[in-house]
């Protein structure tokens, strides 16, 4: 062998040997809304032994979640359920039997939804149109085609369908008609992570967290805007050292609103005064949950923590979930739910975090974790829809 034969035999030994020692590492995870730092999994630890999670019962719906980018959940109406899937399948089912109640076939996939409110099921679709139905038969009452892509579900009033766009607009449409009712511009950001947190509407008062980090208050019948605050804290040499999104919707409890920016701070602000009531230094992109005197979520790393509501202090943090690709965090029935990655759903004791229930239930990674009342629905990435009770 002459020399130069020698040397690049030696270089692709060296780029085969670099290969295989990155293969060790974790892949980042690829299902939409779930944003972990990706590394081993947490050990977790054993449950109580006590079975409590239950599945009263379960659908598969048509299409793959996973095929591309969105964001669809679960939406209580009276006594059903309502979800659409990626391929444009919206349908009803009865909460206590699962049957279903209508099924109404929309002419496109659907990337986001499902948006409810003032008897409307509102669904984004992924060439940037919205479409609106009657909640009691699934007539469709109108489609309203937009300039951009969505990038959120859909907020729902009886004075407002509130829409956010990926190039940064919000825009308010009839619930009537579909007609625009008004326009809003918001202050993009130099790099922002993929998505938006869904606007939070109550009467005419509209919360809708930024890509810059900030909270907007306003009018959901005007548009008009009231005032904002900074939620996330700019800071770093670069755009990506800067990413100070809200992705988690807010949360609005009273005359007092919970939010959360991106590698930044959770705050609680008093609606009436605009005054910080509160601030913790803490990073999520998932929707939270309030119960039991605590603001539950799951950190970037996967960690599932309980806030106290008083003063923000960390009541209790599960470092065991990291690493396992969590959903978010619902209070229901006098425990903390969540789902991970692998199909499992876990139930937590809410004032301690200690771990009651492990159940291996799904096929796909549990993507949105929806309550009501004593029951939540769970849809996963194998399109899996399952109304879940919790007997404790």
């Amino acid at each position: 062998m002459n020399k130069q034969y020698m040397k690049i035999l030696a270089a692709i030994c060296a780029v085969l040997f670099i290969a295989g020692c990155a293969s060790d590492k974790v892949p980042k995870p690829t299902v939409w809304g779930r944003f972990q730092e990706p590394f081993k999994p947490a050990e977790l630890a054993p449950d109580s032994g006590i079975d409590e999670i239950t599945v009263a019962w379960r659908k598969t719906l048509g299409g793959n979640a996973q095929q591309r980018y969105a964001q669809l959940i679960p939406a209580f109406a009276n006594q059903s359920v309502i979800m659409v899937s990626p391929d444009g399948n919206i349908a009803s089912y009865q909460l206590t039997s699962g049957k279903t109640g209508w099924i109404t076939r929309l002419d496109s996939p659907v990337s986001f939804g499902v948006g409810l409110g003032g008897g409307m099921a509102v669904v984004g679709h992924v060439d940037g149109s919205v479409t609106a139905l009657h909640a009691d038969d699934g007539e469709v009452a109108w489609t309203t085609a937009l300039k951009s892509q969505i990038s959120a579900v859909p907020a729902v009033s009886p004075l407002a369908v509130v829409i956010r766009s990926s190039d940064g607009r919000i825009i308010g449409l009839d619930p009537e008609d579909g007609e625009q009712l008004w326009l809003l511009e918001s202050e993009r950001a130099g790099l922002t992570m993929q998505g938006a947190s869904q606007p939070v509407l109550d009467q005419d008062i509209m919360l809708i967290g930024l890509g810059n980090g900030k909270l907007l208050v306003g009018n959901s019948s005007t548009g008009r805007l009231g005032w904002e605050v900074d939620i996330g804290t700019i800071g770093g040499r670069n755009d990506i050292d800067r990413i100070n999104d809200i992705d988690s919707p807010p949360i609005m409890d009273g005359t007092t609103a919970y939010a959360a920016a991106y590698r930044s701070n959770v705050k609680a602000i008093d609606l009436n005064t605009t005054e910080t009531l509160w601030t913790t230094r803490y990073s999520t992109r998932l929707p939270m949950d309030l119960g039991y005197g605590n603001l539950y979520m799951v950190s970037d790393l996967g960690e599932l923590a309980a806030l106290d509501v008083s003063n923000g202090n960390i009541v209790w943090s599960q470092e065991m979930f990291r690493g396992h690709g969590m959903s978010p965090p619902v209070s229901v029935n006098g425990r903390v739910l969540i789902g991970d990655s692998q199909g499992r759903l876990h139930s937590l004791d809410p004032r301690s975090g200690q771990l009651i229930d492990t159940q291996n239930i799904f096929s796909g990674a549990v993507l949105s974790v929806v309550k009501n009342g004593q029951s939540a629905a769970v849809f996963t990435s194998r399109n899996e829809l399952a109304l879940i009770d919790i007997a404790n």
